[in-house]
């Protein structure tokens, strides 16, 4: 652990210029590499302490915070406002225990603070860089007053998703845009994890919306935490109250309509998400998710041209700031892959391959890299995609993804034996991988005897109970092999996971018929 602030250090600022204000919980596992982090940029750490039974407190006095106690209300606004009346620089910056800052921001907001300003601006939009927990580089990019003056009148409000940017407003202030972040990845993203902030994030939400029944950011939130919890059903009912009493200039409504397309869409009531998008399109009509989500819907319902037209736009440059929450791959790979794939489907490999490219270059990942190398194999170009495979084992030798993708290579040449090796390998080096075992019963289904991909299969199924998918084709790998019973009792479960597969129940009733007539030849046989 650094030493705290000197005596020198603070008698040379006796005015701060800069204070952190902070709130803090446990935060023992998040707290050191936060203050460590921020602690050379500003002039005073201000943290209050709302309850900690862990190291927290050490921590913090350790680091040379100046450290307050207050007992936990369930109300981020009022703990926050605690750190505000303590703080004594001239401008505040707030951020919590699990965010950390880089140097290159830290030194941005250190010069903003020293410099000149405008008398009309009384706060600055900072960004929250939220990074996504796969492979892809994405992260979600939250716009966040967090510098602002310090000033009797600007104090936060609302009991969770607390904002001051109301009481600047009140004050007549306005702010200004910066490209500073900070980046939010210490929270606990574990199943436990993720439950608790739910419950208590519910729990003080249905408090405040007993407060205040009609506020439209309430409403918002109740929603969007619904929808994180994947309860659609819930969240459109409380996404549609928000959306019915939101302003069109309130900064929360773009994200509104977005969650509510996109649990529509999840409820598989994809008429209504097209009416939902076009709505709010009219309302917002340059939003990218939105786009991004017309997209998605357009290509779905096989209305290509359209889907082309929207990813086309969303890719397009937008030069309006606005307060967003945004997937940063909406507007970069996630949009080039999505357009690649209508293209695919439009038959155009060509323009496909440019998106994949770009996609790529926007930081895809692995997924870009599989869709480029199949699409370089539809064209035969054997040799270009041999090389994307070595740049992708080059890039990330222990991924599986070379292996799989270069037996798909070989077997589009015909090596069947040389693709089967490939595969083998992937399991022996990677035989937790769903994909990998869901490629071989993939390839033994079609290059196999009858009865080589049931265990891959079978294998794939116990990886991934849930995946109705993996059990309808467990099920036909039985059926083709010969194994009547077993295939009825795959079919079934495939049926239990997603229970409107007309192909599962057409297959089902074909085993259980070849069930029966086995029985029947069996009796007959006995007699």
């Amino acid at each position: 652990m650094s030493p705290p602030l000197s005596s020198v250090d603070v008698a040379s600022n006796p005015q701060p210029r800069l204070s952190l204000c902070m709130i803090v919980r446990d935060a023992e596992r998040t707290l050191e590499p936060c203050l460590e982090s921020i602690r050379p940029w500003v002039d005073e750490l201000v943290v209050v302490d709302t309850g900690s039974v862990d190291s927290t407190v050490e921590i913090a006095k350790g680091l040379g915070a100046r450290l307050y106690h207050f007992p936990w209300c369930d109300d981020f606004s009022a703990a926050r406002n605690v750190s505000l009346e303590h703080a004594e620089g001239e401008w505040l910056f707030w951020m919590d225990a699990d965010d950390t800052i880089d140097e290159a921001s830290g030194r941005k907001l250190r010069e903003l603070a020293d410099g000149p300003h405008d008398s009309t601006l009384y706060g600055y939009v900072l960004q929250v860089h939220c990074p996504g927990g796969d492979d892809s580089g994405d992260s979600t990019v939250v716009d966040h007053v967090k510098l602002f003056r310090n000033l009797r009148e600007l104090r936060f409000e609302g009991r969770i998703h607390e904002q001051i940017l109301p009481a600047i407003r009140r004050a007549g202030g306005d702010v200004g845009w910066t490209d500073i972040f900070v980046t939010h990845s210490g929270s606990d993203q574990s199943p436990e994890g993720r439950r608790k902030k739910h419950d208590r994030d519910l729990r003080i939400l249905h408090l405040e919306h007993q407060e205040r029944p009609d506020h439209p950011f309430v409403l918002f939130n109740l929603g969007m935490t619904y929808a994180d919890m994947e309860q659609h059903e819930k969240a459109v009912g409380w996404l549609r109250q928000s959306i019915d009493r939101a302003q069109p200039t309130e900064s929360h409504l773009r994200k509104a309509f977005a969650i509510l397309v996109s649990s529509l869409h999840q409820l598989g009531r994809r008429v209504e998400a097209e009416e939902a998008c076009e709505r709010a399109l009219t309302v917002i009509p340059d939003d990218p998710e939105l786009l991004f989500r017309r997209g998605m819907l357009a290509h779905e319902s096989g209305q290509l041209q359209a889907a082309v037209d929207a990813y086309h736009r969303v890719l397009s440059p937008h030069s309006d700031r606005y307060f967003a929450s945004l997937d940063s791959g909406v507007i970069g790979a996630k949009a080039h892959h999505n357009l690649a794939c209508v293209y695919a489907d439009l038959r155009r490999l060509d323009l496909a391959e440019i998106e994949w490219r770009r996609a790529l270059e926007a930081g895809g990942g692995a997924p870009a890299h599989r869709s480029l190398v199949e699409t370089l194999i539809q064209q035969r170009r054997f040799t270009a995609a041999a090389m994307e495979i070595a740049k992708l084992e080059s890039a990330m030798p222990q991924n599986h993804d070379a292996f799989l993708l270069r037996a798909r290579l070989e077997e589009s040449q015909g090596r069947l034996a040389l693709a089967r090796e490939q595969l083998q390998e992937a399991i022996e080096r990677h035989p937790n991988e769903a994909t990998v075992w869901e490629s071989l019963g993939r390839f033994l289904f079609e290059h196999g005897e009858p009865g080589d991909a049931v265990a891959a299969l079978a294998e794939l199924a116990r990886l991934e109970p849930q995946n109705g998918a993996t059990w309808h084709n467990l099920g036909l790998a039985q059926l083709r092999a010969g194994e009547a019973a077993a295939a009825v009792q795959s079919l079934e479960q495939s049926l239990q996971v997603r229970p409107d597969s007309d192909q599962t129940e057409m297959h089902l009733k074909q085993a259980k018929a070849i069930l029966q007539s086995n029985c029947a030849a069996e009796r007959i046989g006995t007699a």
